[in-house]
């Protein structure tokens, strides 16, 4: 028995696993708070001020498919230790940055360790706990402090920010660090392989990374150039181009990167979907409430931030219950109510925004939103992964991982676009923005209630089809 396995053993191995997933999902935001003091001190241009949250979001979503993938054949444990060590060293290097391209350059670095470091971590817990309630309730503290580091981002980041902007930066590497020096001996071996080792796809990789990057790139320079700028549908076009070829090739191939009939499988496609739209719901949400509370109300960076800090707790402490009922009683209902809380929310700020106190308005909101974020969040995971082996955990950790990360930037996108052309149709953009939002998430809400009940034979065709 490992120690790993012990029940102290487990307990720090989900501690450390929990610390790293944290770190990933915080970077996405903490430094979004920090970005007028980034300006005044570098003098960076507006229109370059958003790559250095956006360089984060493009490494990470673009390399997740990637990360993935190599966590599953070259070992956990292995690409986790390396991962994570590139991480804390670019985290480390960002508070040194003198200008816009070195600022760009460590955020860019960061994004795609951390889309190595996430699906090897999630697969380590998988294999550290066995089936049945240990595993359900490990899942969703996992869950919790990944939806929790993204949501508590910008409050940390705005606590941060009034020592130094460069402590947004810097702030994980001493935990990253930690984490390191107790990986070996907390976490289990990678097993060692009996058979041949799989070919790796270099076609796929070559085909879906750049892939991904270019999509990732093209939905982001959106929000800040728009729709008919070269660069977002060129960069749109040729990911499609590549997409479809990375399909070409996996058709073909006798070890692919993704097995094409892992999408066969109904609750994990399902799962992804609703993954990458209730985020991107939420971020679309968060970018109109941030500007709301910052330009209208008058709040500060640290207020605006700290007024996402109740739906953050909110997940932390619910997040690990309902992922256990989610496991026990099935994740399709739970779901369909945690998004329906979240388009309530929605629909809550609309009608109340301007017309109520601000701090009530915040109260309200924060407590649906985060209630039902804890209750959709984990149910995601749990869904995903309820059937899928360990040797390809690596891979769909990546796919739910990068549905996150794409959907986020394919609703803010639009969520900007009309935030940003309300004006000229005489159009509150607060409002307009919002009210785009609560539309999608109701959307969202059915196509929640429509999931799979169950997955064996959609399980059954898959393994045939293997």
């Amino acid at each position: 028995m490992t120690y790993s396995k012990s029940r102290s053993g487990a307990g720090l191995a989900l501690l450390l696993l929990c610390a790293a997933n944290f770190l990933d999902a915080m970077d996405v935001s903490t430094i979004g708070v920090a970005l007028p003091a980034i300006q005044t001190e570098l003098g960076i241009q507006a229109t370059s001020l958003q790559w250095a949250v956006s360089a984060y979001v493009l490494g990470y979503g673009g390399f997740l498919l990637l990360g993935g993938r190599v966590a599953d054949l070259f070992g956990h444990r292995r690409v986790f230790l390396w991962s994570l060590g590139v991480f804390a060293a670019a985290s480390i290097a960002g508070g040194f940055v003198d200008s816009a391209p070195t600022l760009i350059a460590a955020r860019l670095i960061k994004g795609i360790a951390a889309a190595f470091t996430a699906p090897a971590a999630l697969a380590l817990l998988l294999s550290v706990f066995g089936e049945g309630s240990a595993r359900a309730k490990a899942l969703g503290v996992f869950s919790s402090t990944g939806a929790a580091g993204f949501v508590l981002g910008m409050v940390l980041g705005g606590a941060a920010t009034i020592i130094s902007w460069r402590a947004t930066l810097v702030m994980g590497a001493p935990v990253a660090i930690l984490a390191l020096v107790l990986a070996p001996f907390v976490l289990p071996a990678d097993h060692r392989r009996t058979g041949p080792r799989p070919h790796f796809d270099w076609a796929g990789a070559l085909t879906i990374t750049p892939g991904l990057l270019l999509f990732v790139f093209g939905i982001t320079n959106a929000a800040a150039a728009g729709w008919q700028a070269f660069p977002t549908w060129g960069a749109l076009v040729a990911a499609l181009v590549l997409i479809l070829l990375f399909l070409l090739v996996e058709a073909r191939h006798r070890d692919p990167m993704v097995p094409l009939a892992i999408f066969r499988r109904a609750k994990l496609s399902h799962a992804n979907a609703v993954a990458a739209l209730f985020q991107g719901v939420y971020v679309g949400f968060q970018f109109i409430a941030t500007l709301y509370y910052q330009n209208v109300v008058g709040w500060s960076a640290f207020a605006t931030g700290f007024s996402f800090a109740f739906g953050g707790v909110c997940v932390m402490f619910l997040a690990p219950r309902f992922a256990a009922i989610g496991q026990s009683r099935g994740t399709t209902g739970l779901m369909t109510l945690g998004v329906g809380l979240q388009a309530i929310s929605y629909v809550f700020w609309v009608l109340s925004v301007g017309n109520i106190n601000p701090i009530l308005l915040v109260a309200v909101s924060q407590t649906l939103l985060g209630v039902g974020y804890a209750m959709t969040y984990p149910s995601v995971q749990v869904a995903a992964l309820s059937d899928v082996e360990d040797d390809k955990s690596g891979l769909a950790s990546g796919l739910l991982f990068a549905s996150f990360q794409i959907g986020g930037g394919i609703v803010l996108a639009a969520a900007s676009a009309i935030f940003g052309a309300a004006p000229s149709f005489g159009w509150n953009p607060y409002i307009a923005g919002t009210a785009f939002v609560a539309i999608l998430a109701t959307a969202v809400t059915l196509l929640a209630a429509v999931g799979p009940r169950t997955s064996a034979s959609r399980s059954d065709a898959y393994h045939a089809a293997e």
